[in-house]
């Protein structure tokens, strides 16, 4: 038998953490194992040159973000009919919702397993559409062969609402150690490259422009924290994170930050950035699985302080700081504290973070847990999973 055709069916291209972590396992295939081709709803953006250079398939459905087109489903059902897949895994809410019924039109027995990479704080916060998609994928839910969630909070949350229990996975995020490690040679190139001196104290911020991340809590903190240290500086990389957007410069200039925050926008070269940095933030207000640019910075050897949303908590552990979500003082507060550190503890701590995820969350461990769990559903013999065996052995505790 040759290598087994696994349909990967994602919502876009674009950067994202679904995306990221789809594109290392694809990284990581063994081509004598699996034959896999990607499918997104959306046209892919960002990192539709990354997927197109891994050699793989790719097709895309051409979806409008915001209208579901009924004719984009007739289109998936003729991809899985040609392709054949003998497994579809499917990517966040709209591609579990897609992948199931386009499976189902196909008529085929592939098995489909859903992934979910979110965390349910409060419903009313996310889209209209989104939300309804969600309460019919808790309507569906007994219909996909696996759930895998990568956060064990999220798992709580989705069944609260009415997703089954019956087949659920938690399969955390990895990460790759030999691309994130400390360097800590680069980082006055780095710092010199974006106008910010040796011994400032450096703070960033490493996540797309959306509510949920809420940038604004954390400008509120850095405006806190500059009271008492006037010569730290505030980094943030990431999309729509630039000149051109108005909201974010206009709040930056009410606060009077604008001599010490940098905005670099998109950026492809993350590890770099991260060598540059004394502690890293994440703001956000809700949303938040299991957040990778924590398990990045960790394995950086750079601590984090983090809002407790999703597994942030559990996945930092004792090797940097959670705060509550819109708390800028607590948060000021937590990145001084971390700052406030002799040079050697900080880098003990970061340390001890890196180790935390090399034991925990090193990728090559992780893509044998997805390669596994797709294993046993490519056996005919093997119908379900049993909750307690899929999340009696939880990766961090």
């Amino acid at each position: 038998m040759g290598p087994r055709r696994i349909l990967h069916v994602i919502t876009t291209g674009s950067i994202g953490g679904a995306e990221h972590m789809l594109f290392r396992l694809l990284q990581r295939n063994d081509p004598e194992r699996y034959a896999p081709a990607v499918l997104t709803l959306v046209t892919p953006a960002s990192l539709k040159e990354q997927f197109k250079a891994l050699g793989y398939p790719l097709h895309t459905l051409g979806m409008r973000p915001s209208a579901p087109m009924p004719t984009a489903i007739l289109k998936l059902r003729q991809i899985i009919r040609d392709y054949r897949p003998d497994l579809i895994q499917a990517w966040m809410y709209h591609s579990n919702l897609a992948a199931t019924l386009g499976n189902y039109l196909a008529g085929t027995d592939a098995p489909v397993l859903w992934n979910i990479r979110h965390s349910l704080h409060d419903l009313k916060l996310e889209k209209p559409l989104t939300r309804a998609v969600i309460r019919l994928c808790a309507r569906l839910s007994k219909q996909p062969r696996a759930i895998i969630y990568n956060a064990r909070n999220s798992v709580a949350q989705h069944q609260a609402i009415g997703f089954t229990s019956d087949h659920s996975v938690l399969i955390p995020n990895g990460f790759d150690c030999d691309v994130f490690r400390p360097r800590p040679e680069l980082r006055g190139a780095i710092r010199a490259e974006i106008g910010v001196a040796e011994n400032s104290p450096l703070i960033g911020m490493i996540a797309r422009y959306h509510p949920m991340k809420d940038p604004f809590n954390l400008f509120k903190a850095f405006a806190i924290l500059r009271r008492v240290r006037p010569e730290a500086r505030l980094v943030i990389a990431g999309r729509y994170f630039d000149e051109n957007n108005v909201r974010v410069n206009r709040a930056i200039t009410e606060l009077g930050l604008g001599d010490g925050i940098r905005l670099l926008g998109c950026r492809n070269d993350i590890p770099r950035i991260l060598e540059a940095l004394d502690v890293v933030a994440l703001p956000s207000a809700w949303g938040e699985g299991f957040p990778n640019v924590i398990g990045e910075a960790m394995a950086t050897g750079i601590p984090c302080v983090a809002t407790d949303i999703g597994d942030s908590a559990a996945v930092i552990s004792a090797y940097g700081r959670i705060v509550p979500p819109r708390n800028p003082e607590a948060l000021a507060a937590a990145l001084n504290d971390i700052l406030d550190l002799e040079p050697e503890a900080r880098l003990q701590l970061g340390a001890k973070a890196r180790g935390h995820i090399t034991t925990h969350f090193e990728l090559g461990n992780i893509v044998e847990r997805f390669n596994a769990l797709n294993d046993r559903f490519l056996d005919p013999a093997n119908t379900a999973i049993a909750p307690s065996e899929a999340l009696s052995q939880l990766p961090f505790n």
